[in-house]
């Protein structure tokens, strides 16, 4: 992020009332977690396995469990990253409204972000509820 980007991002938050944190696999790729659709997302070795397939194929079945356990050791030892830690330093701050994510590692509660402004869209891997 250039200067000039930074001083804006950072002008805009302390004008803003409430920030609603809408956030995807890019926010965890600091914390080990391939992305999908990068340079070196999983869908650059896989195929992505639709709901029709996986329902109607045995064969995609085991496709989409292999892939979920290639990722499993990544998932299990992430640790939150800056970014994470930022935006509970935005709900500290009384700034955040909520936070909604497609992530499903668990890192934005892990973090500390309050269950109340936290939805999960995809659910979670975490243990912890």
């Amino acid at each position: 992020m250039t200067t000039t980007s930074h001083n804006k991002l950072t002008h805009f938050i302390r004008v803003s009332g409430k920030i609603l944190v809408f956030t995807g696999a890019g926010i965890s790729t600091g914390s080990g977690i391939s992305d999908y659709r990068g340079p070196q997302g999983v869908w650059k070795r896989r195929k992505p396995v639709y709901y029709q397939d996986f329902m109607s194929s045995q064969e995609a079945r085991v496709e989409y469990w292999d892939y979920k356990l290639e990722g499993w050791e990544s998932f299990r030892t992430a640790k939150p990253n800056a970014v994470h830690y930022a935006i509970v330093r935005l709900e500290q701050a009384g700034k955040l409204l909520m936070v909604i994510t497609q992530n499903i590692d668990g890192l934005h509660s892990i973090a500390g972000t309050s269950a109340g402004r936290l939805v999960e869209l995809h659910g979670t891997n975490s243990k912890k509820i």
